[in-house]
């Protein structure tokens, strides 16, 4: 299971460098804020630019959906029994979110690494330091506390036309 969230936190960590990458450049003062950055690459026209470095509209919309993943996995997590597999939860929720931005060879890799999460009990004793109880009362309090950021980022990126990004 270290494998499979090696693998997502490196992803993660590789866009979160991308976007400090932009921050640390000679038009760093464009990418201060979300708003700010969406509107230079529009402005622009460097919304799609997949090469070094890809855009940073481009690699904060991927974050942006991963959030959507995390956030209804965390709920749909929350409400579940301690045996619930957490395969069929990720599943569900990976179907729901992820799997329409992926290609089928990624589907199925998604796939056969959600068939490797444990039961909801097994999994939150192996990945937090809190007592159990903590954590379930922490998930739905995180999932709240992410929708905000993730609703704001939604309208900028439906307002600016960028929600289907290359």
């Amino acid at each position: 299971m270290g494998t499979i969230f090696g693998f997502v936190a490196h992803d993660i960590e590789s866009k979160i460098l991308i976007l400090q990458g932009h921050l640390a450049s000679k038009n760093g003062e464009k990418y201060t804020t979300v708003q700010a950055m969406i509107q230079h690459e529009v402005d622009t026209d460097t919304t799609i630019v997949r090469g070094h470095p890809p855009s940073g509209s481009r690699t904060l919309l991927r974050l942006h959906r991963a959030l959507e993943f995390i956030m209804a996995f965390m709920l749909k997590l929350s409400g579940s029994s301690d045996n619930d597999r957490t395969s069929v939860i990720a599943g569900d929720v990976y179907k729901d979110t992820l799997a329409k931005y992926h290609l089928w060879i990624v589907q199925k890799m998604a796939a056969v690494a959600m068939y490797t999460l444990p039961s909801r009990k097994n999994l939150i004793e192996m990945m937090c330091k809190q007592d159990y109880g903590t954590v379930l009362e922490l998930l739905n309090k995180v999932a709240d506390a992410m929708r905000p950021v993730y609703n704001e980022t939604q309208v900028l990126y439906q307002k600016h036309d960028l929600m289907n990004l290359p």
